[in-house]
């Protein structure tokens, strides 16, 4: 059973919130902060067996003053192939539709000079997940009110944290250096199911260590994705998203510091 609206009260009292947080509980819940927009992903609600899940997204007001985001969640089960992904959301995400939050997106690869992503997150948590940013790569530079996930061709995560034994899709191809830093490259082909009867590749780069606090070049590592061949020149970063794969286990998330910067070719 998933936190409907009907439930919204039960399971926004069944969690545990911060003092003076402000939740929203309703699946798929948004919250718009600029050109980000927060969203209660509960995408893999259905697979939830015997228990009801709990999540939730949240505001308090930060150290300092002005306003500081989070999420929090309760998922009693396990399933390794990801519950949930509470998230930020920047660009043209494929599954939600809607108006790009930042105009340059969707953003042909080989136009990109910059992209980069800077964040600090505090979570307490227990059980099976991870700190997982992803870009999700459409074959053009359209996008709808409506969502369409037939664009997408290629997934990409950055595995910056994971707990409880959660592991990237697929297997290791390689191991590259980029920015100083050896990441795994895990792939995977036809996961999923965009609509169309068809799925797509997923590739994950596995930080080394934990990072809760980085700045990724992800013009970088797209830019070794594109010179092995994994990503043509020509595909499209459509969304820049961050937030939490949930397997399992309960936990908070709250983002302390949060910040995407694009430059383009001309």
């Amino acid at each position: 059973m998933t936190c409907r609206a009907t439930l919204l009260l039960a399971c926004a009292a069944a969690l545990s919130f911060p003092a003076a947080a402000t939740p929203w509980c309703e699946p798929y819940a948004t919250v718009v902060t600029g050109a980000y927009r927060y969203e209660n992903n509960m995408w893999g609600a259905d697979k939830a067996r015997g228990f009801t899940p709990r999540q939730c997204l949240l505001s308090r007001e930060a150290t300092g003053g002005g306003t500081e985001m989070g999420w929090t969640w309760d998922w009693a089960g396990h399933d390794r192939t990801v519950f949930a992904y509470p998230q930020i959301i920047y660009g043209w995400k494929p599954w939600s539709g809607g108006r790009p939050t930042d105009p340059h997106f969707p953003l042909r690869v080989d136009r990109i000079k910059t992209l980069t992503l800077d964040y600090a997150v505090e979570t307490t948590a227990e059980g099976s997940y991870n700190l997982a940013p992803e870009v999700w790569l459409t074959k053009d530079g359209g996008w709808s009110e409506r969502p369409d996930p037939t664009r997408i061709t290629t997934e990409i995560m950055f595995w910056m944290d994971s707990r409880g034994g959660a592991t990237p899709a697929g297997h290791i191809v390689e191991r590259p250096v980029i920015g100083g830093v050896t990441y795994e490259l895990w792939k995977m082909d036809n996961i999923g199911n965009k609509g169309d009867g068809r799925g797509w590749t997923i590739y994950s780069f596995r930080a080394p260590t934990p990072q809760l606090s980085a700045s990724i070049p992800l013009h970088e590592l797209l830019a070794h994705m594109v010179a092995q061949g994994h990503v043509a020149p020509d595909e499209h970063v459509a969304s820049v998203e961050f937030g939490n794969e949930v397997m399992g286990g309960r936990g908070t998330t709250w983002v302390r510091r949060f910040e995407i910067g694009v430059e383009a070719q001309p």
